[in-house]
């Protein structure tokens, strides 16, 4: 990474936290949460000594069919780390939009051909997608996790709502004693293979940018979705994203399955602090 690109990918990091969604309180009702770009040396210091527990979430920007916004990943994610920071207390880091994806190659009429995840069924290009290399995600967790550490945490919590195949194989890695650190407990929340019980499941959703994510979007934020575009592109319908489905969209089952998903997080996070006494 030349230091041009750095410094641009800085900039736009905190450009974005201008206007970091979903729009959270600023300070949580719990006196045992900090938010990390609120803290001081004294806030820090009370945090290690009593819930010494870090959240750390990322994931990209990216298409989301035509119906759904870019930031539907990092703000699902968001969502659900806020709720069980909020349940145990502990620090949360502002998001990091960033992530990998899976990039495909083949031979076109233009000749070798890359497609980035959903394009290798579009067979084209799928706007608004802003994806960094699989080791940038891979150095860049590793030094934060680092950083983190050093600071004196001994849990630290990944949380990501994007799944592409090698980058969650990236997070996942960093679980239990992550390379170069014995003093920390990482582990890795894959919000996108997580089941749902009967009753908040989505039976029949094709997974990305479908009715079930739509849903699950919805609730954190129902502007983030236009109803009106859901499945009606051809782009959509090129991955199975039907107009048929639009009254299978439920906000209100979204809302049961991200507070599901928080609380499952907050007892594993409660799990790996009691293990600290």
């Amino acid at each position: 990474m030349n230091a041009k690109f750095l410094i641009l990918f800085v900039s736009f990091q905190i450009s974005i936290l201008k206007h970091t969604f979903p729009q959270a309180d600023r300070v949580a009702d719990n006196s045992k949460c900090w938010r990390w770009e609120q803290m001081k040396p004294v806030d820090l210091e009370k945090a290690l000594r009593t819930v010494p527990v870090a959240y750390l979430v990322l994931s990209p920007l990216e298409w989301h069919a035509e119906a759904l916004a870019f930031g539907c990943d990092p703000a699902v994610g968001t969502e659900i780390a806020e709720l069980a920071w909020k349940m145990t207390g502990g620090v949360i880091i502002p998001t990091l939009y960033i992530g990998s994806e899976t990039e495909y190659k083949d031979w076109t009429s233009t000749g070798l051909t890359s497609y980035w995840g959903m394009e290798w069924n579009t067979k084209e290009h799928n706007p608004g997608s802003l994806y960094v290399s699989n080791h940038v995600v891979d150095l860049l967790v590793r030094d934060m996790l680092a950083a983190i550490e050093r600071e004196g945490f001994k849990v630290c919590v990944i949380v990501s709502g994007h799944g592409a195949t090698e980058y969650v194989r990236i997070l996942k890695g960093f679980e239990g004693a992550y390379p170069g650190g014995d003093k920390m407990k990482v582990f890795y929340s894959n919000l996108v293979d997580k089941p749902r019980p009967e009753g908040i499941d989505f039976t029949g959703s094709g997974g990305h940018a479908d009715f079930a994510e739509a849903s699950v979007l919805g609730a954190v934020d129902p502007g983030l979705v236009d109803k009106s575009m859901f499945g009606n592109h051809r782009r959509d319908q090129k991955v199975g994203i039907l107009d048929t489905n639009l009254e299978k969209i439920d906000y209100n089952k979204g809302r049961a399955s991200i507070n599901y998903r928080s609380e499952r997080l907050a007892e594993t996070v409660k799990y790996y602090l009691s293990t600290l006494k």
